[in-house]
C-alpha cells in the first residue's frame, strides 16, 4: 500500500515527537522514511516544507539537526492522534442529531473545499450540496475557523421527525466504503508477524501501520454503535491495531535512543 509522503512523515513525528520534550534527528526522520519507499530529496522536501508552515521547528546541535513539534502540530497531531487511539464513537447518544447548512459560492471553491474537508474530518456527513449532519450536539465553532464562518452557516441540533428517520440520515455516511477499508485493513495485517522482526525493521513497520490506520479514523465519522450495522468491522480492526501497536512499541524500543540522535544503521 503506498503512502503519501506527508502522511509517513505525521505518522513518524506524532508517534514519537508528541507529547515529547526531546528533539528527532532529521537523518533519522530521512532515515526511516527511505526505509518505507520515500527518497531522501522527497523526505528533506516534506521537512522543508512542514518547517516553513510551522508544523515543526529545527535547530543545529554541531552538524546535526533536530526537529520538534510546535505548538500548532501538537495542536493537530493531537487531534489526530485522539482520534486514532480513543476515537469518539458515543454508546449514550441521547438521539439528537446537528444538522449544518452551509451555501459557498462558486466564486469561493477553495473555501468551500476547506469547508467540506473540514467537516468530513469532524464526523459529518453529506445530505446534499451545503447540507451536512452529525450525531450529538456539535459545536461547529470548534470545527471551522473564522474565514470559514464568514459565510453564515446555518446550524440546527434537534431530533429528526417523521417520515425522517435515523437510518436516513445514516445514509449521509458511506458506510459500505469503509466497511469495506476495515475489513482490507484487517486482511493485510492479521497475518502480520512481528515477533521475529529486529528493532529498526519494527520501528519502520509501525509508522506504517499508525499511517494506514490513520487513514482510515480520517474516514470513519464515529457514529454511534447504536446507528452502525451488527458486526461493523471496525470494532475489530481497531483491537488488532491495538494491540499490533503495542507489540511493535516494545520491539522498537531497543533502538529509540539512536533513533532520537540520528545514529540510525
Amino acid at each position: 500500500m503506498d503512502f503519501r509522503p506527508q502522511s509517513l512523515f505525521f505518522a513518524l513525528v506524532g508517534e514519537h515527537l508528541l507529547g515529547s520534550t526531546r528533539p528527532l534527528s532529521g537523518a533519522s526522520i530521512v532515515f526511516v522514511m527511505n526505509r518505507l519507499g520515500v527518497g531522501e530529496t522527497a523526505a528533506r522536501s516534506v521537512l522543508q516544507r512542514m518547517t516553513a508552515k510551522g508544523f515543526v521547528s529545527r535547530h543545529k546541535e554541531g552538524r546535526k539537526t533536530f526537529y520538534a513539534l510546535t505548538e500548532t502540530g501538537s495542536q493537530i497531531l493531537g487531534e489526530g492522534g485522539r482520534k486514532m487511539f480513543t476515537g469518539w464513537r458515543s454508546q449514550d447518544w441521547d438521539g439528537a442529531w446537528t444538522m449544518v447548512r452551509i451555501q459557498v459560492p462558486e466564486s469561493r471553491r477553495s473555501l468551500r473545499q476547506k469547508i467540506w474537508s473540514q467537516l468530513s474530518w469532524a464526523g459529518f456527513g453529506q445530505v446534499d450540496g451545503g447540507t451536512w449532519v452529525a450525531p450529538g450536539e456539535r459545536e461547529l465553532m470548534s470545527v471551522l475557523d473564522a474565514e470559514q464562518l464568514e459565510v453564515s452557516p446555518i446550524v440546527i441540533c434537534g431530533r429528526p421527525q417523521p417520515p425522517t428517520t435515523d437510518d436516513d440520515l445514516v445514509g449521509a455516511f458511506d458506510l459500505d466504503t469503509l466497511s469495506a477499508e476495515y475489513a482490507a485493513f484487517g486482511d493485510r495485517w492479521q497475518v502480520f508477524d512481528s515477533d521475529a522482526m529486529a528493532p529498526v525493521e519494527a520501528l519502520v513497520a509501525r509508522v506504517k501501520l499508525q499511517c494506514e490506520w490513520l487513514g482510515l479514523t480520517r474516514l470513519d465519522p464515529q457514529l454511534p454503535a447504536v446507528l452502525l450495522p451488527q458486526d461493523w468491522p471496525g470494532t475489530m480492526q481497531a483491537q488488532l491495531f491495538g494491540e499490533l501497536n503495542q507489540r511493535l512499541g516494545e520491539r522498537e524500543a531497543p533502538v529509540l535512543d539512536d533513533f532520537f540522535a540520528g545514529t540510525l544503521e
